[in-house]
Parts: C-alpha cells; sequence; structure tokens
C-alpha cells in the first residue's frame, strides 16, 4: 500500500500547468538557475531574487538540466521531498513501534489530502517538511548533530522558520517529562547547523550586502509580527485546516485524546505516555506559535502533518484498527453521501471556467462513490481485525484524487497559468518579435517563453517579488534592466521598431483603452495581449 500511495503521489505530475502566482515564479526562477548555472543567488527576470533560499530552486534546477523545463522537473523536487518523509517515518514508527506501525505511518502521511496537494506543486513547504521532521526525529533519538544539520539545510531551503519549529515540538516534551535540554544542543551540533547553513548566506551577503537586513528584518519578523504581507486571518484559522488537512487519518490520530490526563500524569515513568505527549508537542506548539503569527497560508501547518501520521499509525497498529472506528465510518459515509447528492443541486461559481464547471460534478460523484467504499472498507477493517484492510479504507479515498480529480486539475491549470496566453502570443510573434509587459507580469509568462519579460512599471510589485520591489529604483539603473520605467511602453507602441506584444491587465482600463487599436489576442479576466504593433 505504501508503494501504491507512492505513486499515486507523484501520478501527472506534468498533467496541468503550473498554477500563478507561486509555482510560475518558482519554476522560472529554477529555468534561469539552470540556464545560468549560477548555484549561489536565484534570479527572477534577470533580476536578484532573494525572498526564499537556494535549496529548492537549486534542486528544480538541477532536475531541469536532465529534464528540461518542465512542470514534472519543477515538481519534482517536492515529490522527492515527500517520499523520503515517508521512509524517514515509516522507518521511526518500525523502530518505536512495531512493523505495522511502520507501514501505517507512512501510509497515513502519504494518503493526507494536505500532503497530497503539495507534493505536487512548486513550492518550499514539502522540502521544508522534509528537514523539519529529520530534525525531530533526530532529536528524539538524541543525535543532535544529526538534527542541527537539518536545521541548517531547513534554513536555507525556507528560511528561520527551520530552526524554530524543531526546537519548538521538541523542547516542551523534553522539559515536561524531566529530560535535560542539553540533549538538544552540543558543540558538534552546533558546528553542523554552522557548516551546512552559513556558507551560502555568508556568499549571498558579501555579494547583495542588503540581504542580512532583508532576511531577518523584513521576510523574517516583520513576516511574524506585522500585516505588511496582507496574509492575515483569524487565530482559529487553521483549526478546520488541521481536520480536512490530515482526513480521515485525523479520526484514529485523535481518538485517545480522552486519555489526556493518565498520559500526562504517567509521562515521566511510562513510554507510551511519553510517546503520547511528545506527539502533542509537536502538533499544538508549533499550532498555537503559527496561529499567533500574523502570516498565514494553510501550507503552513503541513510539519505537522507526520506527527498526525505517527499518532494514528500508533493507534491503528496498537488495537487492531478498532479504535474509533464507527466515528471513521460515519464521517466517511457521510461525506459521501453528501458529495453524491451535491452533484444534484451544487451551482457552479460563476467565476469557473466552461472547463472546469463542467470537470467538476463528474470528480465530485467519483469521490462520494469511492467514500462510501472507504466507510465500509473501514468498517470491515474493525470487525475482522484486520488493520491493513481499514487502512486501505482510510487511504483509498485520497489516493483516488489524482485520478478522478485528474480533468478538474487541467481545466484548473488553463485558467491558473500563462500558458494560454503564450500560445496565443507566440502564434502572432511567429516571424520574431518582442514581449512587454505593462504593469503586468503573469508569474509563469517567462517559463512558457523560455525568455525574460521586461516590465514598463512603478514600483516593481508586478515581479511578486518584495525583495525586487524593495530595490526597484536601485535595479531600474541596472544597465539591461527588464524594469523599465512606467510609460515606456507608450514609447515601444508609438515607435514599433520591432513586432511587439504588449501584456497587460483588464483592471487597467486606460492602459487597455490606448492598447485597443492593436488586435486583441487573449483575455482571461486576469490578463489580456495585444499586438503586435
Amino acid at each position: 500500500m505504501c508503494v501504491a500511495a507512492a505513486l499515486a503521489l507523484g501520478w501527472g505530475l506534468s498533467g496541468w500547468r503550473l498554477l500563478d502566482p507561486d509555482e510560475g515564479r518558482n519554476a522560472e526562477v529554477a529555468r534561469e538557475m539552470a540556464l545560468s548555472h549560477d548555484y549561489l543567488v536565484p534570479h527572477l527576470d534577470g533580476l536578484p531574487y532573494l525572498d526564499k533560499p537556494v535549496v529548492y530552486f537549486a534542486a528544480a534546477a538541477a532536475a531541469m538540466t536532465v529534464l528540461g523545463p518542465s512542470e514534472a522537473a519543477a515538481r519534482l523536487p517536492a515529490y522527492l521531498s515527500t517520499l523520503a518523509i515517508i521512509v524517514l517515518l515509516v522507518a521511526f514508527a518500525r523502530r518505536r513501534w512495531g512493523r505495522d506501525a511502520g507501514w501505517l505511518a507512512g501510509l497515513a502521511f502519504a494518503t493526507m489530502p494536505l500532503v497530497l496537494a503539495y507534493a505536487r506543486e512548486t513550492i518550499f513547504d514539502a522540502m521544508l517538511t522534509f528537514f523539519i521532521t529529520a530534525a525531530i526525529l533526530a532529536l528524539v533519538e538524541e543525535r543532535p548533530a544529526l538534527a542541527w544539520a537539518a536545521m541548517g539545510l531547513g534554513a536555507i531551503t525556507k528560511g528561520p522558520i527551520a530552526l524554530l519549529l524543531p526546537l519548538l515540538a521538541v523542547l516542551p516534551w523534553v522539559v515536561a517529562t524531566g529530560r535535560s535540554w542539553r540533549r538538544l544542543v552540543s558543540l558538534p551540533a552546533l558546528a553542523a547547523f554552522a557548516v551546512t547553513a552559513l556558507p551560502w548566506f555568508v556568499a549571498v551577503s558579501l555579494r547583495h550586502p542588503d540581504f542580512p537586513h532583508y532576511v531577518f528584518v523584513r521576510e523574517t519578523l516583520q513576516r511574524v509580527t506585522t500585516r505588511s504581507f496582507h496574509r492575515t486571518a483569524p487565530f482559529w484559522y487553521y483549526f478546520p485546516i488541521m481536520l480536512v488537512g490530515p482526513f480521515p487519518w485525523v479520526v484514529p490520530a485523535l481518538a485517545r485524546l480522552n486519555r489526556w490526563r493518565t498520559a500526562w500524569d504517567a509521562r515521566r515513568t511510562n513510554s507510551a505516555a511519553s510517546d503520547a505527549v511528545r506527539l502533542a508537542s509537536w502538533v499544538l506548539v508549533p499550532l498555537v506559535f503559527l496561529s499567533l503569527n500574523q502570516s498565514k497560508l494553510p501550507h503552513y501547518v503541513l510539519p505537522l502533518m507526520p506527527a498526525l501520521a505517527l499518532a494514528a499509525a500508533r493507534t491503528l497498529a496498537a488495537d487492531a484498527a478498532t479504535t474509533a472506528w464507527r466515528w471513521a465510518t460515519g464521517v466517511l459515509a457521510a461525506m459521501g453521501a453528501l458529495l453524491i447528492t451535491l452533484t444534484r443541486w451544487m451551482p457552479a461559481p460563476l467565476s469557473l471556467t466552461p472547463a472546469e464547471k463542467a470537470a467538476i460534478p463528474p470528480t465530485v460523484l467519483v469521490l462520494g462513490v469511492v467514500l462510501l467504499a472507504a466507510a465500509a472498507l473501514v468498517a470491515a477493517g474493525a470487525r475482522w481485525r484486520r488493520p491493513d484492510l481499514a487502512a486501505t479504507g482510510y487511504a483509498v479515498c485520497v489516493l483516488a484524487i489524482p485520478f478522478a480529480g485528474a480533468r478538474l486539475l487541467a481545466a484548473v491549470g488553463d485558467d491558473r497559468s500563462s500558458a494560454p496566453i503564450v500560445q496565443a502570443t507566440m502564434a502572432a510573434l511567429a516571424g520574431g518579435g518582442d514581449v512587454l509587459g505593462v504593469a503586468a507580469y503573469p508569474p509563469s509568462l517567462p517559463f512558457y517563453m523560455g525568455r525574460t519579460v521586461p516590465v514598463a512599471t512603478a514600483t516593481g510589485r508586478e515581479l511578486t517579488s518584495n525583495y525586487i520591489a524593495d530595490y526597484a529604483d536601485k535595479y531600474r539603473q541596472t544597465p539591461g534592466s527588464p524594469l523599465l520605467s512606467p510609460d515606456a511602453w507608450r514609447d515601444r507602441l508609438t515607435t514599433c521598431t520591432t513586432h511587439t506584444v504588449f501584456i497587460a491587465r483588464p483592471v487597467d482600463r486606460d492602459v487597455i483603452a490606448t492598447l485597443a487599436v492593436l488586435p486583441k489576442l487573449y483575455d482571461n479576466g486576469r490578463y489580456a495581449a495585444y499586438g503586435p504593433c
């Protein structure tokens, strides 16, 4: 089952287009890195992109060097990181609780909806979760040098959060169980962190002296303490995500919650109670921190999913899948029936494309039927005390998503990426020419075009990079800079020394009115292409 789950995670990895903004931007940074062979400083549109560290970009660039610049190559590091987490969890659970717990932990993690979503997306969080998981498990097993090396690699994957979350997850458990905090750190451990994290940071700081202030103040302190990144949400934002993200494994994971008092009282003398406190600490303490954080996105809680997978595996292996099986069966059956009935009365949102609207009913119907079958498998597994049968029921409803949702994912990819506008643009420029953004920069546009795209902009924020926007005036003066003056497009439209297609946003009505003298090539409501002049 673990092998089947791993294959399902990677099924159709290139079956849909890059989703803007994050996937398109990250894939383009990796493409430019592969092209330039500069594996030190990431670049976007030829400009330094220091909003995120280098490890994911370097891994995706290496994949593109071998496989070419494709969606699959861009997503491959996230997928491989997820497989690596599965291996870690299988090995750890098997050492702690036996063979059945091992494969159950791997299967549970691989078949959580949140894991499935981000194992197949060109963002950093699956790789970050691997390093955080490796660090936590190494700290638990008192291998601090390995743990701090993992935290160092995590830090140059997504920043200081890779150091903070493992310590928040483990330190409360250490204190609660009477262990010494000195087991978490040593001189070799600090040296391992320095060796893995500092060389890249120092090298980039020497090339860009403004980098330390940007990464520690702008990207870390302000992100956590202020609302300047426009990602604020209520304190309870993550609570529903923590129920849906690990569904349906959240049911066995929380099945023993009513025994928390007994586990707490025995935490210093009983290994099983200590395990329960450790898993609770892994989930609850980071969750409180993330809930207090002013910047919130769903994937920020991905590093908490391994703890829930371990908790579910521990419960199912210990009680032969009989604990809370009625709850699991009832929830699965109710959701299956709801999805099946939704196909008859659910109105499709008006903002969806016709292809998306057409793909939703069959996808929902198949998933509804699968959920009903999953409920039957969980009930049968509990009745016959067959953890493997029950685990199949828990897993199958998520395993089916890549297959049942393939058509819907393809439709969403066409709507959320720049591939269609590139096709229209390149067809119009078959004889050669330029593309110019007018206060507009669809993030995946340069990736699918295979070249950088100049932008007429006042602020540089169209590139979705806080670093580039903060230093836009500086980089505008660089020879060959893609950041053009805000009115540069008007000069190009007037003189038209080279055939040019202009990309603009339909909401910029004055710009659109001026460009309307040219043929409209494409308009999806977010971006429009006019030309060539």
